[in-house]
């Protein structure tokens, strides 16, 4: 039962404590709400009205006004008091211990602390729009009057330099300034809202009349000025050009002009209605054709002179390489009789000599075209160079012909040297052969021989016609030495297989009596030598049996007889 007492009294003693604790919490809560509260300062927001009520506000601006007047007032006379009211409730709840009861009034106090914020805000926030519109308009008024003046100053006093535009400039201008009457006058009269409506407009359009007070002038003047000067000077020009004998190609300079001055004509129109953009546009074109024009001029005037010094040139040149072509096919068809020309070398003079006569035809069109004062220079200077760059490659192309051909007497003389050369060592290798008193040759040996031998008669027989072909010669004669080297080496193997085998059969006969292997050795290679001309395999017959014998004997032996050779 006492432990059933001390339970109870523990429990109450927890109940009592957790519903302190949420009495402190409550208080908390209501404190901050408390603090939040005060932070909207009624005050300030009444001074605020005041002041607002001091700009004289009219139409909508004042509407606008007397609403946020009427909301601050039902904020000041009721919000605030079920503020208080609900406060002073929900604390006394606290204190009784009323726990949900307070609960539910902390949280209704909340939501009424965030409605009276948003409220005060919105009304702060309208009165300062307000005061900013009313500050901001006042300050476009000043600003607005200097800048017309200084406008009104600028189309007076520089009235020449905005030529057919100075009349709806001025218009422009007069419907600004009555546009910003009705914006002072609203702005003065307290209707910011009107007034804001009218200084939109007036702050586009009066950077659109600055814009023009800006673009016009320069585009004025090159209508005005640059244009018509440059066109005289051009009419000008071109014809005294064409009174000096200059002609110009697709161009008709006189009715460019009239067109041109057309075209200028409608840009001052274009100006004149303030329709800027077209007139940018319509002064670049008009600028582009006019350097066009001048171009033309230019580029007549200045191929002149380098075509009257390029006459004498090109005729010189066109002389030279025209010699060149004569004495280069003389000495082609020389050279033809004797010799076989394998890379069409006549047949590309003649192309060549027929090149030069139709520069040279060419040229004689260009004379006669400037003396009868019908010359293009441009398209001569043009034709000219051409011509210079071709007359380049044809001497060019001649000369490496020529050079190609020069060498061929020289070259004939020299394989006529080397075909006695090789006859001389083909008889020179025929007789150390012979010399050598062998029982026979091998059969390859010979026909290898033979087959040089016949080379050589071959090449003699080509360099003997009447009509040589020296590249063919040429191919020969390479030929012709590589096989000779090859029967050189082939004939100084033969006679030093012959000569080491004769000496080591000799050798050989020491052991012969007594070595049966020995004997069998020397007959089978005395065999090879006399009667089969092996002369190699002879040599390696009778030194692979005496090495067995007497082991490096051969090797002692072949040096001796290449120490001796």
């Amino acid at each position: 039962m006492i432990k059933i007492l001390v339970g109870i009294i523990i429990l109450a003693i927890v109940i009592y404590l957790g519903v302190l604790a949420y009495q402190h919490h409550v208080t908390t809560q209501l404190k901050q709400l408390r603090d939040r509260k005060e932070n909207l300062d009624s005050d300030a927001l009444q001074a605020d009205l005041t002041a607002a009520n001091q700009l004289s506000l009219t139409g909508k601006s004042l509407q606008s006004f007397n609403e946020l007047q009427t909301r601050f007032e039902d904020y000041h006379t009721n919000r605030e008091q079920q503020f208080a009211e609900k406060l002073e409730n929900a604390e006394t709840e606290a204190k009784n211990f009323q726990i949900l009861v307070a609960r539910g009034a902390v949280n209704k106090l909340a939501e009424l602390v965030t409605v009276m914020e948003n409220e005060f805000a919105e009304i702060k926030s309208g009165l300062d729009e307000l005061q900013q519109a009313d500050k901001v308009h006042r300050q476009a008024v000043s600003d607005l009057e200097g800048k017309y003046q200084e406008i009104r100053k600028v189309l007076l006093a520089k009235n020449f330099s905005y030529g057919p535009s100075i009349d709806k400039l001025e218009d422009m201008l007069s419907g600004l300034e009555a546009d910003f009457d009705n914006f002072a006058k609203f702005t003065s009269d307290g209707d910011h809202e009107h007034a804001q409506e009218i200084l939109d407009s007036l702050r586009e359009d009066t950077s659109r009349l600055e814009e023009l007070l800006d673009t016009i002038p320069d585009l004025y003047k090159d209508i005005a000025t640059e244009f018509p000067a440059q066109l005289t000077e051009i009419q000008q020009g071109s014809q005294e050009m064409v009174a000096s004998h200059f002609n110009f190609k697709d161009v008709d300079f006189a009715a460019e002009v009239r067109d041109l001055q057309q075209q200028v004509q409608q840009s001052e129109t274009e100006l004149a209605e303030l329709r800027t953009e077209d007139a940018k546009v319509s002064t670049t074109r008009i600028a582009q054709r006019i350097d066009h024009l001048y171009s033309v001029m230019e580029q007549e005037y200045s191929a002149k002179q380098p075509v009257e010094d390029n006459l004498d040139t090109l005729a010189k040149f066109i002389a030279h390489a025209q010699n060149q072509n004569r004495t280069l096919t003389r000495e082609l068809e020389r050279l033809n009789q004797n010799y076989t020309l394998d890379h069409d070398e006549i047949a590309t003079a003649r192309g060549l000599n027929e090149q030069l006569k139709q520069l040279n035809e060419a040229y004689q069109n260009d004379i006669q075209t400037i003396s009868s004062h019908a010359a293009v220079y441009s398209e001569i200077l043009a034709r000219q160079e051409k011509q210079k760059k071709e007359l380049t490659q044809i001497e060019k192309q001649q000369t490496e012909i020529n050079d190609s051909v020069a060498g061929l007497s020289e070259e004939e003389k020299k394989a006529r040297e080397t075909l006695q050369r090789f006859d001389y060592e083909l008889h020179s290798l025929k007789r150390s052969i012979e010399n050598l008193n062998l029982p026979g040759l091998p059969k390859d040996y010979l026909d290898y021989f033979f087959v040089v031998s016949d080379e050589v008669d071959k090449l003699a027989d080509a360099i003997n016609q009447v009509q040589i072909n020296m590249e063919e010669i040429t191919k020969q004669l390479i030929m012709i030495q590589s096989d000779l080297d090859t029967l050189k080496e082939k004939s100084n193997d033969l006679r030093d297989s012959a000569k080491l085998s004769e000496q080591l059969i000799q050798y050989a006969n020491r052991y012969r009596i007594n070595n049966p292997e020995i004997d069998e050795a020397s007959k089978k290679a005395k065999d090879l030598y006399d009667k089969e001309f092996k002369y190699t395999e002879s040599l390696e017959t009778i030194a692979t049996a005496l090495d067995k014998v007497e082991p490096g004997s051969y090797k002692r032996l072949e040096d001796n007889y290449y120490q001796s050779k």
